[in-house]
């Protein structure tokens, strides 16, 4: 079964935010567009509840990492907002999201980093919306675990080798913020 690497695009107060996140989803016919629906359907919304609507989505990149491997393709994402208004964080500051697997060890873990973050959700530097992180995540999990509700599966696996995959077997939404300097911060729009 294939393991698509997916990377949605924002733009965060001008600059250029990404997250990587990895599914995995059965044989067919142009898996790239299923995933993508999937994604932009249900998995991108329970995020979106959570962002500023100053979070503004651009794209989402679909790529086939197992043999055979296959080009990206981007898919537009325009028009699609964060849903709470107000003031927004500094694009820097991310929701951190660890991801756990039946695997122990950090072989067998996660993360991935929530662009877009509502400034009414940081007190004194800790995420005073702890209780909305922690349920968004664990309606990811309920969506996306082997078994789930939906059609595909998330987890983990190393850049070297995405077919030694890991499925998600929890979530954890950190108290604390991440903070996102790998993923093309100050590249501008």
């Amino acid at each position: 079964m294939p393991v698509f690497r997916c990377i949605p695009k924002a733009i965060v107060l001008g600059q250029q935010c990404q997250m990587v996140l990895h599914f995995l989803t059965g044989a067919g016919v142009n898996l790239e567009a299923f995933v993508n629906n999937e994604l932009q359907v249900n998995f991108f919304p329970i995020l979106r509840n959570l962002q500023n609507n100053g979070c503004a989505y651009a794209s989402l990149s679909v790529q086939q990492v197992t043999d055979p491997v296959q080009p990206a393709q981007v898919f537009s994402m325009l028009g699609t907002n964060g849903a709470l208004s107000g003031a927004i964080a500094p694009s820097f500051i991310a929701g951190l999201f660890s991801i756990r697997t039946a695997m122990p060890g950090r072989h067998g873990h996660g993360r991935f980093y929530m662009f877009g973050v509502h400034q009414d959700s940081i007190s004194n530097g800790v995420n005073i919306a702890l209780a909305a992180y922690q349920g968004a995540a664990n309606n990811i999990v309920t969506r996306y675990k082997v078994g789930g509700t939906g059609p595909i599966v998330l987890g983990v696996c190393p850049r070297a080798n995405p077919a030694d995959f890991k499925s998600v077997s929890a979530i954890i939404a950190r108290s604390v913020w991440g903070v996102q300097r790998r993923r093309n911060i100050g590249v501008g729009g």
